[in-house]
């Protein structure tokens, strides 16, 4: 028998083909790497928080889109949590609940917008 340390090691590949990661790049972020999930939904309930009170304050414009925003940010909200307890792989979760995070940060901003919009050519039809 032979010493593993001293077997042949295949060739280095060339500089050019080596697998360094990119610190600039956005997959690569210490925050989809590990951590744990509290690094997502902590933030994501303040969010979700505040945005649902914006939305019930918004129900004495409207009530059709405050419902549909507030809708969408729990049900964003609830899919954070259940992606947060399951198990699997951390990079994976992660980037999953990066995603609900920004979902739900776009679908409440779409909202807000739907309800501006309508208010203001209500508005200008009054005039």
């Amino acid at each position: 028998m032979s010493d593993p340390r001293f077997r042949p090691r295949p060739p280095d590949p060339a500089p050019d083909r080596r697998t360094t990661p990119e610190p600039t790049d956005l997959r690569n972020q210490p925050a989809l790497q590990t951590g744990a999930t509290r690094r997502w939904l902590v933030p994501a309930t303040a969010f979700a928080a505040i945005a649902v009170v914006m939305f019930a304050i918004a129900f004495s414009l409207q009530f059709v889109l405050p419902l549909i925003g507030i809708v969408f940010v729990v049900a964003m909200w609830v899919g954070m949590l259940v992606v947060s307890r399951r198990p699997g792989d951390v990079r994976t979760r992660n980037r999953r609940l990066a995603w609900f995070m920004g979902s739900m940060a776009v679908g409440a901003l779409l909202a807000f917008v739907g309800i501006y919009i309508v208010e203001a050519t209500r508005a200008a039809q009054l005039m």
